[in-house]
């Protein structure tokens, strides 16, 4: 520990390599992941963040998994992250938001959801012990399902291309794209040294 109270810790590179080779379960990209994610990944339980979910999508992205079930991966539009992409990735803490983006709860629902409640009452409605167990069922699993179907959305997995080959920089929340600029400076600072011909 130095004098201000931080740990000071140092790699060469055939540790660091074998760090990420760990941290990623032996993945054949792991050289690719930057060290900022590999220490997210690494401490992911003090995110409330699943490694694995982040890991099979990184996995759906190098063709090692046939399948994704959260939306496309995508290029930022707007400067100054146009030269980035991001996938989605899911994990349980997801499932409140997917859920109200499949009825758009947030803007008091839509002509699904006002549906999806007639049809509880005119089925259930004179059963009181039923028709909050199909309503709940209905609104939860049955949305969430359906969301499936259509793409989960999530967090983001930020990575650039280079050469054909994608380079994972970390991961980031959708609050944080409201803000390009620090966010590319948050992934600049910690993944420059590593890949700066995604920064050109």
């Amino acid at each position: 520990m130095n004098q201000n109270g931080s740990f000071v810790t140092s790699f060469d590179e055939a540790d660091l390599s074998e760090f990420k080779r760990y941290i990623s379960g032996q993945k054949p990209y792991h050289a690719r992941l930057s060290l900022a994610l590999t220490i997210r990944l690494a401490i992911c339980n003090l995110e409330h963040m699943d490694t694995f979910n982040v890991l099979d999508e990184i996995d759906y992205l190098e063709g090692i998994k046939p399948s994704s079930r959260t939306k496309k991966p995508a290029r930022f539009r707007k400067p100054p992250l146009q030269n980035l992409w991001h996938k989605h990735f899911f994990s349980t803490r997801h499932l409140v938001k997917n859920v109200g983006v499949r009825w758009n709860l947030a803007d008091g629902g839509n002509a699904d959801f006002s549906a999806m409640i007639e049809s509880v009452e005119k089925d259930f409605g004179d059963n009181p012990d039923l028709w909050q167990k199909v309503l709940a069922h209905r609104l939860v699993i049955e949305g969430f399902s359906e969301r499936a179907c259509r793409g989960l959305t999530g967090d983001w997995i930020v990575y650039g291309v280079h050469e054909g080959k994608n380079f994972y920089l970390d991961v980031a929340k959708h609050e944080e794209g409201r803000q390009p600029e620090h966010l590319l400076r948050n992934l600049r600072s910690g993944c420059y040294a590593e890949f700066p011909f995604l920064f050109e």
